[in-house]
């Protein structure tokens, strides 16, 4: 009895089982391409958030580990290998939590953004949720290993506590973005936190109260006077960095009154009414410059350079801010307003790194 054998189907000369493995290959290196892309077009629509927030860990990294410069030599202490190399992983962290969780709030205001006109991945259809739910966990777990390295509690408990105001920021039920006061405070403590992320290093001091790291810093370099320095360079600068982004953020919803309104959200702006935001950034702005004057009017050690910088950036933003005032209507002109205030933050980190650096020559 003869065996049948039964030909595969044919298609151009070419066999189906053929093409069907062709066509699988083919659809998963594009599936991987898109996939990458997509990666990459959300790292771009929000990078500069993250470099934003990052600039205030490097802050916080020259100032925690300026004052080793004069003990190279001396102590026998080399401080790029002993402190910089190490502090340094948490710019990297700060950049991926941070863009992630912006990204995060892109998909939660997804239908906010499509109706107020914001035409970013999400909304527009050029990103699904999918990937987008992808690049907020991989950011966000890398970020956290990269703090792991370090082997500092503190660190970890700082870099854990930006990840938990991202999500409460965006959650629903939660949501600190919908809640008055609390959306703009969250932001300016998300900032602030990056920051002594970036100078937890010098906290940890016995003589401080906070246990004491892994490497040697209290051995070789054990100095109260340098740390006490060192904290307070990094509590002010802390404090100056949070109220720039609480003075941008309150910008950022002026431009947004009238979205939040049709969806219920308690910002600032649309409680208190624009004039008066307005009015409160002002008055923020007109803090800084008195804050720094005063500290260093009872502690001149800190520098001319940070009151005189910040002064200068403060006035702008005050300029600005009047500008505006001017334009309360005109929401096209409120938001490029805001997107220009990422210089004000450059600026003012660049100030106090020159303000550690100056403090410890």
């Amino acid at each position: 009895m003869g065996t049948n054998l039964i030909k595969a189907p044919v298609f151009f000369g070419v066999p189906m089982q053929t093409l069907f493995r062709n066509y699988k290959c083919t659809t998963t290196a594009t599936n991987r391409k898109s996939l990458f892309s997509s990666q990459l077009i959300l790292l771009q629509s929000r990078k500069r958030w993250g470099i934003m927030y990052m600039m205030a860990t490097i802050t916080g990294v020259v100032i925690s580990t300026s004052g080793f410069f004069g003990s190279f030599g001396v102590l026998g202490v080399n401080p790029f290998q002993d402190s910089i190399l190490r502090n340094l992983a948490t710019v990297p962290a700060t950049f991926l939590i941070i863009t992630g969780m912006y990204v995060l709030n892109d998909l939660v205001d997804a239908d906010l953004d499509s109706s107020s006109g914001k035409k970013r991945p999400i909304p527009s259809g050029q990103i699904t949720k999918s990937q987008a739910w992808f690049f907020v966990i991989w950011t966000n777990a890398v970020g956290v290993l990269l703090v792991l390295f370090i082997f500092s509690p503190l660190s970890l408990i700082l870099a854990s506590s930006i990840v938990a105001i991202g999500i409460l920021y965006s959650v629903p039920k939660v949501c600190l973005k919908d809640r008055f006061i609390l959306k703009t405070v969250s932001i300016a403590a998300a900032s602030m936190l990056c920051l002594l992320l970036g100078g937890s290093y010098v906290f940890e001091f016995p003589s401080s109260g906070f246990p004491t790291n892994s490497y040697g810093y209290n051995n070789t370099y054990n100095n109260f006077d340098t740390s006490n320095h060192s904290m307070l360079l990094c509590i002010y600068s802390a404090l100056m960095s949070g109220s720039i982004i609480f003075v941008t953020s309150l910008l950022n919803d002026l431009g947004d009154v009238e979205g939040d309104k049709n969806f219920g959200r308690k910002t600032i702006p649309v409680v208190i009414g624009k004039s008066n935001t307005i009015r409160l950034n002002l008055t923020i702005a007109s803090s800084m410059i008195a804050i720094s004057w005063s500290l260093f009017y009872f502690y001149p050690n800190i520098s001319w350079v940070a009151p005189i910088f910040v002064s200068i950036i403060a006035s702008l933003v005050i300029v600005q801010m009047i500008k505006v005032s001017r334009n309360l209507a005109d929401r096209a002109l409120i938001r490029m307003q805001h997107k220009k205030s990422l210089i004000w933050h450059i600026s003012l980190q660049s100030a106090l790194v020159i303000c550690a650096l100056v403090f410890w020559m």
